[in-house]
């Protein structure tokens, strides 16, 4: 009973030292005094989620990821998910490309029932990773959030796009999906995406028709 009892002290005189460590802007001093207060638990959801963003803020954003991963994860399994995905919400604004944090944000939401959601949350986040090196990481996000809406227009559109280089067919067959699901504005979009896909005769005439319809 006393060594528990002392455990707590202990962990709560750290916590008061890591705050005003934090106030006065020693935010490695800070880190150390929650790293001290994990000790008698490794996974405090509370010491987690305090450290997390001042790990971020120090660029150590695997350190940083690793306790924002943990708070939320245990507020999400103890029923809380709101504040899970609040958790997740503020990594996404230390790091956004880390695509860990968009799809565990999105998981939660599907849980949640919340797909419409989830399907924003990754396309959110695939627009980090659209124009660069991690092309894959986007299309690999827009599959996902194609899965839980298929045919959602702005995903679609936006994966065709993206995969048009490497797999021109799937690209137009993505497109002519979505155009007999379109009218109007959208379905002009999707024909002229169709003919920077695949420019050809056919594909001109349906862009040029829709738009004279439109007119």
């Amino acid at each position: 009973m006393f060594s528990r009892r002392e455990k707590q002290c202990d962990r709560e005189s750290c916590l008061e030292a890591a705050a005003k460590a934090q106030a006065s802007g020693r935010l490695k001093k800070a880190v150390d005094h929650y790293m001290k207060a994990l000790e008698a638990d490794p996974e405090d959801l509370l010491v987690h989620a305090k450290m997390a963003p001042l790990l971020a803020r120090m660029k150590k954003f695997e350190e940083s990821w690793d306790s924002f991963r943990i708070a939320a994860s245990r507020h999400f399994a103890s029923g809380f998910s709101n504040k899970a995905i609040g958790i997740y919400s503020q990594a996404a604004r230390f790091m956004p490309r880390n695509p860990e944090v968009w799809e565990a944000m999105a998981h939660v939401y599907v849980q949640q029932g919340r797909r419409a959601d989830a399907v924003a949350t990754l396309y959110k986040g695939h627009g980090f990773f659209a124009h660069g090196p991690e092309r894959d990481r986007a299309v690999a996000m827009l599959r996902k959030a194609f899965a839980l809406d298929p045919w959602n227009f702005a995903v679609t559109i936006e994966l065709a796009r993206l995969v048009k280089k490497q797999d021109p067919v799937e690209a137009l067959g993505l497109l002519e999906g979505l155009s007999e699901r379109a009218a109007g504005r959208d379905l002009r979009k999707v024909h002229s995406a169709m003919f920077r896909t695949e420019p050809s005769f056919t594909m001109a005439w349906k862009w040029l028709k829709t738009a004279w319809y439109e007119a």
